[in-house]
Order: C-alpha cells, then structure tokens, then sequence
C-alpha cells in the first residue's frame, strides 16, 4: 500500500528536508546520454543486433532527441569517434539543434584497434602513441565543429595477463 503523498512529504519534512529544494535540484538535473546506447552496441561478449537500432550518427540524435522531449532531462549526446564518424561535422551541430538537444562530450577510441592492445597514450610504440595524440587532436577539431566543450578520455591502458607489459617503462 503506497503512503500517500501528503504523509511522505510531512515525515520529509519533520527529517529537515526542504522539499522545494529537492525539487528545484531535481529539476535542473540533467543526463548526458551516449550515442552508442542507440546503437546495436551489444554486451561485451557478443553484439546482439535488434531491427530498427540508430545505425548512423543522425538517428542516433533522433533517437536521443525523442528520449529528451519524453524525460526533459536529457538534453545532451555524448558522440564516439569512429563509431559516429560523418564525412562533414558542420551540419551536426544544427542538427542536434533542431530537435532539441545538443552535442556533449566528444570521446576518441583509444581501446578497439587492435594496436592499442598494449596500451594507447603508454604504449612503448612511439607510432602509436603518435596515432592516439592525433585521434585526440582530430576529437579536438570535431568539438569545435560540434560546439563540444568536453573531450572525454577512457584509457583501456593496461593489460590482460601478467608480464604483458613493461610497467617500469610504461609509467617512463
């Protein structure tokens, strides 16, 4: 049996609670949703593709945008690069736009290819090293194109197995 409204809201504020504060806080939350949730992402075991998954970075926003104007709350993509690589940044921005949300955090994939298997930013191979700083730069330059002020960096930098990898040089 639910505790009516009146009751909760009384013992909330016989605890010292200011509800219209809770309120106003619970309005102004907002959540970043990431484009890759709209996709046929799958588990980390296996890639379970479903009919109708956004399968461009155009329904993503559609998608993303339908979640913000349901909720209210959601106003923001974070994009992924490659998975949501376009061969023009440009019109993105207004696109977003247009249904009501905007591009976040801009993130670079510094863990799929398989020579970022030892690392990305650590690894002992200056070339890759070199390749994931201009992956970053690159992500840089879709920010501005996509008015992001957020560059958002997961490092996959370890490594599976004991003795993979020279931790003393790595941390060099």
């Amino acid at each position: 049996m639910a505790i009516p409204y009146s009751i909760w809201e009384k013992s909330q504020e016989e605890r010292g609670v200011d509800l219209s504060s809770v309120r106003a806080k619970l309005k102004a939350f907002k959540i970043e949703l990431p484009s890759w949730g709209f996709g046929n992402s799958g588990t980390r075991f296996k890639v379970f593709p479903y009919p109708g998954a956004a399968g461009t970075l155009w329904e993503k926003l559609d998608d993303a945008a339908m979640v913000n104007r349901l909720t209210g709350m959601c106003p923001t993509v974070a994009i992924h690069i490659p998975w949501d690589k376009v061969d023009d940044y440009t019109p993105v921005k207004d696109y977003a736009a247009e249904r009501g949300v905007a591009i976040g955090a801009v993130n670079p994939n510094l863990f799929q290819d398989i020579e970022y298997k030892f690392g990305s930013l650590t690894n002992s191979d200056p070339a890759i090293r070199r390749r994931a700083i201009d992956h970053m730069l690159e992500c840089v330059d879709i920010m501005r194109l996509t008015g992001s002020d957020a560059l958002s960096l997961w490092l996959a930098d370890g490594t599976n197995y004991p003795g993979q990898g020279n931790i003393r040089a790595r941390k060099n």
